[in-house]
């Protein structure tokens, strides 16, 4: 599932630690895909405002911002009733620019408010 959200960002990466990297960008874009619109947002800028000074520009910043909507968006439209929260993602080197991905799916998703 998270290599189908993915899109081209996976097949992208040039070095274990790059995919890594990708991996973990999806994990969180997966995870917090399984929010409320109004968190959703609300998470993401705190999450964007977090790696401002990481950034080596505002461009890409941006692309970062841009890749997290787009991911969830994908998340939506091709898995919109799994609410599994992605616990665990690792990436396994078989050779070069060839990857095993394994991940692991809990039921974590933020609990429903109590009325």
């Amino acid at each position: 599932m998270l290599i189908a959200v993915s899109g081209d960002l996976l097949k992208r990466a040039e070095s274990l630690e790059e995919m890594q990297a990708h991996l973990d960008l999806v994990k969180a874009a997966w995870n917090m895909s399984l929010s409320s619109a109004k968190k959703r947002k609300g998470k993401l800028n705190k999450f964007i405002e977090s790696q401002r000074p990481r950034a080596p520009s505002i461009e890409a910043l941006e692309g970062l911002e841009w890749e997290f909507r787009r991911i969830m968006k994908q998340k939506d439209k091709l898995f919109p009733t799994v609410k599994k929260k992605v616990e665990f993602a690792t990436a396994i080197e078989e050779s070069k620019d060839i990857y095993i991905i394994r991940a692991y799916f809990t039921n974590g998703a933020e609990p429903s408010p109590i009325a």
